[in-house]
């Protein structure tokens, strides 16, 4: 049986209004295939990939119809926090993981083992996914991850102190580090959208499993970031997409990444990069994700790996004219890699 729905629901977006509402209204009924019969499509409201009990909307397919090859999404109406404008909640399509707090390490968990020592194993049950960030180490404090080297796996058993996992952890963690409960959102599909506007981002997705994301590219866009698969991604693959920025930086009208994957596993970016950002793709505490075939001008730093990434890289990155570095892989990553740099002739 597929997974995914076998006819859509064609969805005619007014060219003039706010479709977020009528989008999450469709998703919220049930709908998973929405093919949007219009070559423009403004969103103002975020429209959140999640159900009202927080479980994740698997499957989902925003794409055109077939009368028309891309919809251009207007995120202007979304806008940026003016607090902290690089806040990607301010989204077109946003899923945040739906973390939870529970307990943390009370010892080291070493690489390539599959049992951590927590403070109370009650608090986990099999089934549940967790979610161990090792920059989040003040459980007394706070008991949520912070952005920094991480990783996700779900629990197979679970005993007073410990926890045995799915797979081997990729990367130590320390006595501390927080382990929160996380619920992955699998098999988006993404394909033939163009962002314009200035929104903080176009797609944000956290721990997307198996998703694609296809044809994404921009027109006019100020926004901060076009895609950003966030903390606890695993398997997914980007092909195709490519993000025309406006000036590096964070500010409104300005743009920090084209491309951007964080906390990624076995993830593939494919034939895809960006221009005028702060960075074209940009990898950070990955592991075993892979950029083949990148495209990347203008930007500050063209390519990058970064933020103690773990055999991570690109292999045959094409970039040209980087305003300060055309790549870099920065101290603390591990067994990564630029292979085979060639020269971009054209996008």
């Amino acid at each position: 049986m597929s997974i995914y729905p076998s006819t859509p629901y064609i969805f005619t977006p007014s060219p003039d209004s706010d479709n977020g509402p009528q989008i999450s209204g469709l998703l919220a009924t049930g709908f998973r295939w929405i093919q949007i019969d219009g070559d423009t499509c403004p969103i103002g409201t975020p429209i959140s990939l999640q159900d009202a009990n927080k479980n994740p909307y698997d499957g989902v397919i925003i794409e055109p119809s077939p009368n028309f090859s891309t919809v251009t999404i207007d995120t202007s109406g979304i806008g940026r926090n003016l607090v902290a404008p690089t806040d990607p909640s301010y989204a077109a399509f946003e899923y945040n993981g739906n973390l939870d707090s529970a307990g943390y390490l009370t010892q080291t968990a070493s690489a390539d083992r599959t049992e951590i020592f927590v403070n109370d194993g009650s608090l986990y049950s099999p089934g549940d996914w967790v979610f161990i960030s090792s920059a989040s180490t003040d459980p007394e404090q706070y008991l949520l991850p912070v952005d920094g080297p991480m990783e996700v796996a779900s629990v197979v058993y679970t005993s007073a102190r410990s926890l045995i996992l799915n797979k081997k952890i990729k990367r130590s963690h320390p006595t501390n580090a927080i382990v929160a409960k996380c619920k992955p959102i699998r098999n988006l599909v993404f394909r033939s959208l163009e962002f314009t506007g200035d929104s903080a981002v176009g797609i944000h997705i956290h721990m997307s499993h198996d998703g694609l994301f296809e044809r994404i590219t921009t027109a006019n866009w100020q926004g901060r970031t076009m895609l950003l698969l966030d903390n606890g991604g695993a398997h997914n693959t980007v092909i195709d997409c490519y993000c025309v920025g406006t000036t590096a930086g964070i500010g409104a009208g300005q743009s920090t990444w084209g491309i951007a994957l964080e906390g990624q596993e076995y993830s593939r970016v494919i034939n895809s990069g960006g221009e005028q950002c702060g960075a074209g793709v940009t990898l950070n505490y990955c592991y075993d994700t892979m950029v083949v075939g990148a495209r990347a001008k203008n930007n500050t730093v063209n390519v990058g790996v970064y933020t103690q990434s773990i055999r991570t890289g690109f292999i045959r990155p094409r970039t040209a004219s980087p305003q300060i570095l055309d790549n870099v892989i920065t101290d603390g990553c591990v067994d990564c890699y630029m292979i085979s740099p060639q020269p971009l002739v054209s996008v």
